[in-house]
């Protein structure tokens, strides 16, 4: 988006002033800023609490920020001069939505004056959550001083004026802006003003303009102007709104039941709850800026490590949302998007599970939700949550694609056939069909055992996607399981591998149906390339090994076939190994044979030919 391209770079850097990389080395006792207008002679006390600080380190590389808190908070009390012990424990407070924040955050003022605007806001926070207002305008205007709340300050401060019945001040104050890159939520902003402070219809004028000036649909302006045109009689137009914001978006058209239920309440009625949606909104625009930085890295690991910055930025505008408004589903959503990015499991879980089951977003909680569980490897906690959700809001595609996704990680292939049909349908109705759809239930049948299905519906894939390198190996590698005309199949997979000839299992799969064809020239040199580019797949070792027997090199074929059995192997390729084995006449190795069948553990790149 535009206005993310334009923020400027020292809004990040401020905004990560006090945020220290997730495993930072240990915090030196001497290490206290120095500053020209105040300066802090450095402090060597030697109490660190190493047992707490070190607690904290690991909650944070967990993503669990309320123990953090906790640890960094032990770790203060034992050495509470020291500056960096100060820093993390003010910063993991505020991630945690913990009160003492507060009383951190007079410290932080009184210690690092040069590196207090965060301190700053979170005290102006809590001055306009007491409605202590003059006092959050004071503090907001000394951190307005700083680039990083330099696009959020009019936010601050118009919702400060409208709270001391200055609305049209604060209104104006916002119209006045216009030059801003913020524009079009500005002024979405001075409507919500002008509704909360009894201006209707000069809300109801606001509402219009920036939804002309949107540079796309809002979910904070589509349910503010809908339920001013409810408010106004305007029931069929408002329920036109909420219905063009959901078909925008698969996931957000879960909500669209609950959106239409709660369609006539304004999502914001209060200075306080108009402040925290300013705070969410600065979140976005760091994510959007982390995701453009993200693309044009040209080092992955400066590109991680700004990523970093970002989402620890982001999560501290987060932080003071919830402060503000503990219950703000749009916050711990996007909350739970930063921590499953930097693969905080549990973390994100929590995070979700705290979305009040009456938000009218709380059925996308649930979905992401479902969806953390069955990517975690937790599928079966995920099936009743997605089952649960199907009867909640019946008729959703993406309900039954990922039931059937995660009834596939528990090989319940019947149900996972069943649920993917159920989308089908769905999509046909709809007149939408989703040619992943018909691949993905392909998929389900060929586990399941029925060819004949498995491959009607890769063929009608096809249809769709011609081009589509996955598809084309899934159905040339199966039909040359199958032994079925192998020469379609070659052909099938010489498309494939001509659009993504990098792609081990492609590689594999063509050089395993020309040795089926009698090509061992044609085909051992792709499957050697196969097996060095992913040398731990079981399945990929095994055709290596069958090659070489076939060429008459017995040794070099059973030594990969001993090598694939050690790799814990599907117990479809386990047997073939073993009959392979039993055919030359050798008994697997030690490495490979064991005296209690191991669980089949595929390795990552395993079952890219029928996944």
């Amino acid at each position: 988006m535009l206005f993310c391209r334009l923020m400027p770079m020292v809004f990040l850097l401020s905004a990560t002033m006090l945020v220290p990389p997730a495993l930072a080395a240990a915090p030196e006792p001497a290490n206290v800023l120095h500053n020209k207008s105040n300066p802090v002679e450095p402090v060597q006390t030697g109490r660190v609490d190493s047992q707490a600080f070190l607690r904290g380190i690991v909650a944070v590389h967990l993503g669990d920020d309320l123990e953090a808190a906790q640890a960094y908070n032990t770790a203060l009390q034992a050495d509470p001069a020291n500056m960096d012990l100060l820093r993390q424990a003010f910063v993991r407070n505020i991630m945690a939505g913990n009160p003492q924040a507060v009383e951190l955050a007079r410290q932080v003022d009184k210690n690092i004056p040069s590196r207090s605007v965060v301190s700053a806001m979170v005290l102006g926070n809590d001055a306009a959550v007491r409605g202590a207002w003059p006092d959050a305008v004071q503090y907001y205007h000394r951190a307005g001083a700083d680039p990083m709340a330099h696009l959020i300050l009019p936010l601050l401060l118009a919702w400060c004026q409208q709270a001391q019945g200055h609305a049209d001040a604060a209104i104006e104050s916002l119209l006045h802006a216009q030059t801003s890159v913020l524009q079009p939520f500005y002024t979405l902003h001075a409507g919500i003003i002008a509704q909360v402070a009894g201006q209707s219809e000069r809300a109801g004028a606001l509402f219009e303009q920036a939804q002309k000036i949107m540079p796309g649909y809002d979910m904070l302006l589509t349910r503010s102007y809908a339920a001013w045109l409810w408010a106004h009689g305007k029931q069929d137009k408002a329920r036109t709104v909420i219905r063009k914001l959901v078909e925008t978006d698969a996931v957000l058209a879960l909500a669209g039941p609950a959106l239409q239920a709660n369609i006539a309440h304004y999502p914001v009625t209060s200075p306080q709850a108009g402040i925290a949606r300013g705070y969410v909104l600065t979140a976005f625009l760091l994510r959007q800026q982390a995701r453009e930085q993200a693309q044009q890295a040209t080092n992955p690991e400066n590109g991680a490590f700004n990523q970093l910055q970002f989402n620890e930025a982001a999560r501290l505008m987060l932080g003071f949302a919830l402060a503000m408004d503990p219950t703000l589903a749009d916050a711990r959503l996007m909350l739970a998007e930063i921590q499953d990015d930097e693969q905080h499991f549990n973390a994100a879980r929590q995070t979700l599970e705290r979305v009040p089951p009456q938000d009218p977003l709380a059925a996308v909680a649930t979905l992401r939700l479902a969806v953390l569980e069955s990517a975690n490897d937790h599928p079966a906690d995920a099936i009743p949550l997605l089952r649960h959700l199907a009867e909640q809001v019946p008729g959703q595609i993406i309900i039954e694609r990922e039931l059937g996704s995660a009834l596939s990680q528990t090989k319940d292939w019947q149900g996972a056939i069943a649920a993917y049909s159920r989308a089908i349908d769905l999509a046909n109705a709809q007149k939408r069909p989703d040619w992943t759809l018909l691949f993905l239930r392909g998929m389900a049948y060929h586990e399941a055992g029925d060819w004949p299905h498995a491959k009607a519906d890769a063929r009608a894939a096809l249809a769709y996607a011609p081009d589509d390198s996955f598809l084309l190996n899934f159905l040339g590698y199966s039909m040359a399981e199958q032994h079925e005309d192998l020469n379609e199949a070659e052909k099938l997979l010489q498309k494939a591998h001509a659009l993504d000839a990098q792609d081990a299992a492609i590689t594999d799969s063509l050089g395993w149906v020309r040795v089926e064809r009698g090509d061992l020239a044609g085909g051992l040199p792709l499957l050697e390339k196969a097996a060095e580019q992913t040398p731990e797949d079981p399945e990929v070792n095994y055709h290596l090994g069958e090659a070489y027997w076939r060429a008459g090199r017995r040794t070099e074929a059973v030594d990969q076939w001993n090598m694939a059995l050690g790799l814990h192997p599907s117990p479809a390729d386990e047997a073939l190994i073993r009959a392979a084995l039993q055919k030359a006449g050798v008994p697997a190795t030690t490495s490979g044979a064991q005296a209690t069948p191991v669980p089949a553990q595929p390795a990552p790149e395993q079952g890219k030919h029928t996944p």
